[in-house]
């Protein structure tokens, strides 16, 4: 499976020259409040002109049995149906923990599966076969009132464009046109626990080419993930994240790094970079306790975020699911980027990874939504017991004397 590496902006643009998009993580949960984030983000998308939608991870709790789940209809196609076609546009995803759970390469194939009827996929989804006519699926395409699934990979990149207003940020750029790179990264299969060792050293080799060829293409860079790097929610972010990947956005001069897992939403920044955790469409979880230090604003609200791209920079909103007011909202400026020079795009281009499916094989039971913490919390435990002993030692102690 290839796609395109180049995508114009989806639906009707405003005359003031811009690009927006929603980021909706750990949706598919069956909860009360789902379908009413969905209801909201529809009104919203009907007058903000959405081009697309992305889901930083976690899409079904406990992932999909196959190909032909039920969940498919009843939490994805039924709740964000619209007939006015409000969020009928791409919907870039990757998977999270919950996901992997499931039948992971089910979701993987979802795209195929869907739009070209005659694909025939074995009971376990683990193989496709036939050639599908490309007028059918290009009409069950347009048939649909739901947004298109895309997961072209485990990992993977979309680059695309929008025409720049005249001004100050014009001038500096010195093109007319901005350009804007969507890069996909599973984090499961980054880590050190995922089990095949040829497909992280493949997943971590392409996304170190495409971030270090991002800064001689791109004015905005933006990364979407499951897990977050930083996070004031029950994560408390990823310590192999900060220690492996952080030092390659880093460089690359990121604008935003997208995540969802924690039920939340937040917009923290760290060394000019945003992090925005917008993993509460389906429910949030409360307060937090203990803020990062880099915290902005953070709810457990359930909601979505919204974000908008013109020649200034990037607004970022994380809205109420439920009201569809703006809790907050977070503006980065235009990066100046030395390498960005319209002539060698193409060059670049060329160069990026390409982007292919990549099989995983059955792994069995995942070892758990999050096996770094569940050692530092026993660490915890036992430090806590520790302290615990000493204390009842003392009472024994002064109460013998």
């Amino acid at each position: 499976m290839i796609i395109s590496l180049l995508l114009l902006p989806h639906g009707p643009q405003e005359a003031a020259a811009q690009l927006k998009f929603a980021a909706l993580g750990n949706w598919g949960f069956d909860s009360g409040s789902q379908q009413q984030v969905a209801d909201t983000l529809k009104k919203i998308a009907h007058t903000e002109h959405l081009s697309f939608m992305v889901s930083p991870g976690s899409n079904f709790a406990g992932g999909v049995s196959g190909p032909q789940d039920p969940k498919w209809k009843r939490l994805f196609e039924d709740v964000y149906s619209d007939p006015s076609g409000a969020l009928k546009m791409p919907f870039f995803t990757v998977l999270g923990a919950e996901d992997w759970s499931g039948n992971y390469t089910a979701e993987a194939i979802r795209t195929e599966v869907a739009y070209s009827p005659t694909v025939a996929e074995n009971e376990e989804g683990l193989s496709i076969a036939g050639t599908a006519d490309a007028t059918s699926a290009m009409e069950s395409q347009l048939a649909t009132t739901y947004p298109k699934w895309t997961l072209p990979n485990w990992w993977y990149h979309y680059l695309m464009h929008f025409p720049a207003s005249t001004g100050t940020a014009f001038i500096n750029s010195g093109h007319k046109d901005m350009s804007v790179g969507l890069v996909f990264l599973d984090t499961w299969v980054l880590s050190s626990s995922f089990p095949f060792s040829d497909v992280r050293t493949k997943a971590w080799e392409d996304a170190e080419r495409t971030l270090s060829l991002a800064t001689k293409l791109l004015d905005y860079i933006i990364v979407v993930t499951d897990r977050p790097i930083f996070s004031s929610g029950s994560s408390k972010g990823d310590s192999a994240l900060q220690y492996y990947l952080k030092p390659l956005i880093e460089k690359a001069d990121v604008d935003l790094y997208i995540s969802g897992y924690d039920f939340s939403q937040e917009v923290i920044v760290n060394r000019g970079i945003t992090y925005v955790n917008c993993g509460a469409g389906s429910f949030g979880v409360g307060s937090s306790m203990v803020k990062d230090r880099g915290s902005q604003f953070y709810t457990g609200q359930a909601g979505f975020c919204l974000f908008e791209l013109n020649a200034e920079g990037i607004v970022t909103r994380l809205v109420d699911g439920l009201s569809g007011e703006t809790l907050f909202a977070y503006k980065q400026l235009l990066k100046r980027r030395p390498e960005r020079k319209t002539i060698d795009a193409f060059k670049f281009v060329s160069q990026l990874p390409e982007v292919k499916y990549w099989a995983v094989p059955s792994m069995g039971k995942m070892p758990g939504r999050d096996v770094f913490v569940r050692v530092v919390g026993t660490i915890g435990l036992c430090i806590a017991t520790f302290f615990a002993s000493l204390s009842v030692a003392s009472l024994v102690s002064r109460y013998t004397k």
